[in-house]
């Protein structure tokens, strides 16, 4: 004979195990999320070193697209960052993620490399022609080599 106890004891823990299971998702989800973020954000690199290196002419509708592209992909980012996501997790294992335990150590200084990037990426926006890109485009890539160098693991 089975009792209420028994029973209730099995619903808390079937619906532990549920909750787990579905943060564990959620957690796995913001990981690739901000994968694809990154892969966004590659992609609009390949649109502008071209640029800088002189091998394309500038090309201002390619780069408003690509930078649109690249934002509609991180619209998210803010929420990513959960302690469920860190590398070691059960979401950071089964997502397999590069960040650095230092995005959690150094809040700061993660938001600050974030707030410089997106300054960077408004400036290269802002751009109207070849000189002006060339000028706005430096500090872009510095922002996302220092963040990829702070807070990104080695692959």
């Amino acid at each position: 004979m089975v009792s209420k106890i028994s029973v209730g004891l099995f619903t808390a823990a079937a619906l532990a195990i549920g909750l787990s299971s579905a943060a564990m998702a959620d957690a796995k989800a913001a990981i690739e999320a901000r994968q694809a973020c990154m892969k966004a954000n590659a992609g609009m690199m390949k649109v502008m070193v071209p640029i800088i290196k002189g091998q394309k002419a500038y090309d201002k509708a390619a780069i408003d697209a690509a930078i649109g592209e690249s934002q509609k992909a991180c619209g998210g980012w803010a929420g990513w960052w959960g302690e469920d996501t860190k590398p070691g997790t059960p979401a950071g294992k089964a997502a397999k993620t590069e960040a650095k335990a230092e995005i959690w150590t150094d809040k700061a200084g993660f938001e600050a490399a974030g707030a410089a990037y997106v300054k960077a990426e408004a400036a290269v926006q802002a751009t109207t022609d070849e000189a002006s890109f060339k000028a706005a485009f430096p500090a872009l890539g510095k922002s996302c080599q220092s963040c990829h160098e702070t807070f990104r693991q080695a692959d």
